[in-house]
């Protein structure tokens, strides 16, 4: 999304959450694929350790709760063009606060993925 000199700053702003609303999601779905090779090489590396299959099992949940993100982000992303049409400062401060929600989330699984991901690597090196 281009921004222009004639864009209001609530556009300006609704542009800017777009286009980081899109990189999270660009994100999120690396992440997936990210699980989805760590996984198959643990499993080519450590299917005889007991404490492998724990934090690969990690993995595996860490995958479904990164699936089911994709999911909420992406009805989030549908309904964005709706802070478009906002007329009022109350319908704003919504869209503002519910971006500022979804960054968290957003910035809570990944700071989740990263210890399950640095457990593995730990494993990993032993």
């Amino acid at each position: 999304m281009q921004i222009y000199n004639h864009d209001s700053p609530e556009s300006i702003a609704y542009k800017n959450n777009y286009v980081e609303l899109e990189n999270w999601l660009d994100h999120l779905n690396y992440i997936g694929k990210e699980i989805t090779n760590l996984v198959d090489l643990g499993k080519a590396q450590l299917i005889t350790k007991e404490e492998s299959q724990a934090v690969l099992e990690k993995f595996l949940k860490e995958k479904e709760v990164n699936n089911l993100k994709i999911i909420e982000f992406q009805k989030y992303q549908d309904g964005l063009p709706r802070a478009a049409e906002c007329e009022d400062v109350e319908c704003d401060m919504f869209f503002v606060s519910e971006h500022e929600k979804f960054r968290k989330n957003y910035m809570q699984h990944l700071e989740n993925y990263r210890k399950v991901k640095e457990e593995y690597f730990s494993v990993l090196l032993k």
